[in-house]
């Protein structure tokens, strides 16, 4: 008997209310040919009982790993270990997709054997019912390639203007993963963007314009402290730069990243601003500027730190909606000589 398919790692922690549903949506799947493996990652709750207990309707198919608390990337790593699929592919346990979710993305890597990464488009599912499609908060960029191979350098420069990429919605080509390694267990946010940065080093991506999973939005999640976040994005960009200089020298890729890293830490300012700490605000606005030394950044200082100090001068009356937002440009080609 050969790999399967497909390994699906779930990296669970204290979901033991949420995970039955996104077990079932692998069960509903049009495509069968896969492993689940489900990291439990030191859960205090029901969860070994639940997952256990769902794992007889499997057919073998599902195998559970208890381990002591290590943190998300610890715990993917432990499944990327223990899986093997020729497609490795992500669910949170408090999401779940939607049932072609596997055949679309096997449908794409099968046919293009170039492409290592695919991802695809989700649903935002707010605590109120509310539902937004992700990728209507960056489709702005009118000349995303959708549907179409992607370079490896143009895999990260539109990684760096934006991370459009949503971990359920992602299947990476075994191959690419054995090359990239695993995640890095040193961030406790972001790790996942690291990895889509290092693949982009790897191979080319496929970005499918679909609605395939839906993302559940809850104060539980990590991803609500948006200050550290957003630091730990940057401090990814920062390691990346150092790690794979080589291959941003050779794709003339030094501006973009230079641009990330300022764009960065005026999003770093901003948070810190609206949190009331003034002093690290304009501290990062500062460091924006010197960051990437460049006429359209100095605008984009002078811009960013007179607004703040209107609002400042007028003791908060003029709301940041009033003034308007700063907006972010689409990463632009190098000019080749």
């Amino acid at each position: 008997m050969g790999s399967p398919k497909f390994s699906v790692l779930i990296a669970n922690y204290n979901n033991a209310h949420l995970i039955q549903q996104a077990l079932d949506s692998i069960k509903r799947q049009t495509v069968q040919d896969f492993e689940v493996i489900v990291v439990d990652d030191g859960s205090t709750d029901s969860s070994r009982f639940v997952i256990e207990a769902a794992a007889a309707s499997f057919d073998g198919k599902l195998r559970y790993i208890y381990q002591p608390n290590g943190g998300v990337a610890s715990a993917r790593n432990t499944a990327i270990t223990a899986s093997s699929g020729d497609y490795i592919t992500f669910l949170d346990p408090d999401d779940y997709w939607h049932d072609e979710r596997l055949q679309a993305h096997a449908e794409i890597l099968d046919e293009h054997e170039a492409v290592g990464f695919c991802c695809s488009d989700f649903d935002r599912l707010h605590e109120d019912g509310h539902v937004e499609r992700h990728f209507s908060k960056w489709v702005a960029f009118p000349h995303f390639p959708f549907e179409q191979p992607i370079s490896r350098e143009d895999s990260l420069r539109w990684l760096l203007a934006v991370n459009f990429v949503g971990t359920n919605g992602v299947t990476i080509r075994r191959s690419c993963v054995e090359a990239v390694g695993l995640f890095n267990e040193n961030y406790k946010q972001a790790e996942d963007y690291d990895y889509w940065l290092r693949c982009s080093a790897n191979t080319e991506f496929y970005v499918i314009p679909r609605v395939l999973h839906t993302y559940r939005i809850h104060q539980g999640g990590l991803t609500k402290n948006f200050l550290e976040n957003c630091e730990y994005s940057q401090r990814v960009i920062q390691e990346y730069t150092r790690t794979y200089d080589g291959f941003i020298k050779s794709r003339g890729l030094e501006g973009a990243v230079r641009t990330a890293v300022s764009r960065k830490w005026y999003e770093i300012g901003n948070l810190n601003f609206e949190g009331g700490h003034t002093k690290r605000a304009f501290y990062s606005y500062v460091m924006g500027l010197e960051s990437e030394i460049s006429f359209p950044n100095l605008l984009r200082f002078i811009s960013v730190a007179a607004r703040k100090t209107i609002r400042l001068g007028t003791f908060g009356f003029l709301s940041r909606e009033r003034l308007g937002p700063v907006g972010i440009s689409a990463p632009t080609r190098p000019r080749r000589s």
